[in-house]
């Protein structure tokens, strides 16, 4: 019997920008090992990555430094179910989303947590409804924002939200197509909202100023198919973005024109990101490990 083994991970790469963020040096993988590792954040200091990953069994919060071999645990433990972290503006707390024994929610409603950076117990700052994710701005700004979408998914809402405080007042809401699915990114200073709607024959990105501005569309000239997470860059003065092909996914660097830079290429019909840091230096890449291998069989 010949039998084909396939297996599948996320691992984190780290590559230098140049160029202005339209340059990526070869990158290299940081992670190592054989867990799904999906990068989530950068620290402020711009010294280490935060991901989360199945090693150990559950899914667990893992911070590596960029020059370190190994990553040390945030959050671990079987009993968990985390994901998402990110960095309070200020930079003290670890905000997550998960359950936590007696604090599990209902079906439908995701407590979102936060830990302070140094250690301690984890705390409810909230509970969303229909969550797809939430993102916080860079100091000196301090907004923090969450993204609901409504039950029959025609409608997002954008609420601002503290760490210490919890639910806000509601930003703004916006139609979106029910039948697709949006990635979406808070500038750095906290002042814009990007989205744009998956898989599209052509990458059409919506700027929302959160202050009431008007709104504006950008075209991403020449590319289609977006494909995971779009990130700021640390200047805001561009996008990183996956477009994905039959044949590969590109990772791109895009200006507010529209116009775009091919950062890094993967073959196959994989999921990459790109997160740059935040003085915009180094870009952490989610990038897919693929393994296939042929086995034979006999005397079964």
């Amino acid at each position: 019997m010949v039998m084909l083994k396939q297996t599948y991970q996320m691992q984190v790469y780290l590559g230098e920008l140049t160029a202005g963020g339209t340059h990526l040096n070869p990158p290299h993988r940081l992670t190592s090992d054989e867990a799904y590792d999906v990068l989530t954040a950068w620290t402020p200091d711009g010294k280490a990555v935060l991901f989360t990953s199945d090693r150990g069994g559950g899914s667990g919060i893992f911070k590596q430094g960029i020059g370190q071999d190994t990553a040390e645990p945030v959050v671990t433990g079987a009993q968990h179910n985390t994901g998402g972290a990110a960095l309070s503006p200020n930079g003290a707390w670890v905000l997550f989303y998960g359950e936590y024994g007696k604090m599990a929610r209902p079906s439908g409603l995701i407590p979102l947590m936060r830990l302070p950076v140094g250690g301690g117990a984890p705390q409810l700052v909230l509970e969303m409804r229909n969550s797809e994710t939430f993102a916080c701005s860079r100091a000196p700004a301090s907004l923090c924002v969450l993204l609901e979408t409504s039950q029959d998914r025609k409608l997002c809402t954008l609420t601002a939200f503290d760490p210490l405080k919890g639910r806000g007042k509601v930003l703004t809401t916006i139609q979106r197509d029910p039948s697709g699915d949006y990635s979406w990114s808070l500038s750095p200073d906290g002042s814009t909202v990007a989205i744009s709607k998956s898989l599209e024959p052509e990458i059409h990105i919506r700027l929302l100023a959160i202050s009431g501005g008007s709104e504006r569309d950008i075209t991403v000239k020449g590319w289609a198919n977006l494909n995971g997470s779009m990130n700021w860059s640390a200047d805001g003065k561009g996008f990183y973005l996956s477009s994905q092909s039959p044949q590969a996914a590109n990772l791109l660097y895009v200006d507010l024109k529209g116009n775009a830079s091919v950062l890094w290429e993967t073959k196959g019909r994989y999921l990459t990101s790109g997160m740059p840091s935040p003085d915009d230096r180094y870009l952490a890449i989610s990038g897919t490990v693929a393994n296939s291998n042929v086995w034979m069989l006999e005397g079964f």
